[in-house]
């Protein structure tokens, strides 16, 4: 099975592979970077977020069974005061089926989304406030604020897993039979 994934951030290729192993452990894998532009700010907000996602995936899916796009930004959920930084994924195939999910959201610290606002990146302002650069393609802003209980991979990798649930056998019908 050919999935191409629409980046060359190796944290989120690393998450499709894990997530397609964990759903697809019968079959071979054969998972790549394909870097395309998502289309969206650097930093995206609302609605910009799965914008990016889809155009990510419609553009590297080619000649392999699954495009998948990924992009991370902030969502405002309602009743919420701040909003959340979000990985969302979609997952397109060659039939133009589509199937979303997304990850944990959490909330960032006021000073980071000052930063936000007057137009940095997650990535700049998390690298900047860390020392460390790319910040984005190791553990990732949440790996930092969770204090390493948690990173960029993880949550990337329940993104594109709760946009592959509609893809799995459905298990009430298959217990039935």
């Amino acid at each position: 099975m050919k999935v191409h994934v629409g980046t060359g951030n190796p944290i989120k290729v690393n998450a499709v592979q894990a997530a397609f192993e964990t759903v697809y452990s019968q079959q071979p894998l054969a998972v790549r970077a394909v870097p395309v532009e998502s289309g969206v700010p650097s930093q995206p907000f609302g609605d910009a977020v799965i914008r990016g996602a889809k155009r990510r995936a419609t553009r590297a899916l080619g000649d392999a069974e699954f495009g998948v796009g990924i992009e991370a930004g902030l969502i405002q959920l309602p009743g919420c005061d701040r909003p959340l930084n979000v990985q969302v994924c979609v997952i397109v195939d060659r039939v133009g089926r589509m199937t979303v999910g997304h990850g944990p959201g959490f909330e960032l610290p006021t000073t980071v989304m000052e930063e936000l606002r007057a137009g940095s990146t997650l990535n700049r302002a998390m690298s900047r406030l860390t020392g460390v650069p790319e910040i984005k393609e190791t553990i990732g802003a949440v790996g930092v604020l969770s204090g390493g209980r948690i990173d960029r991979l993880a949550i990337t990798r329940d993104a594109v897993l709760m946009a592959l649930i509609p893809r799995i056998d459905d298990p009430l019908t298959t217990n039935q039979r």
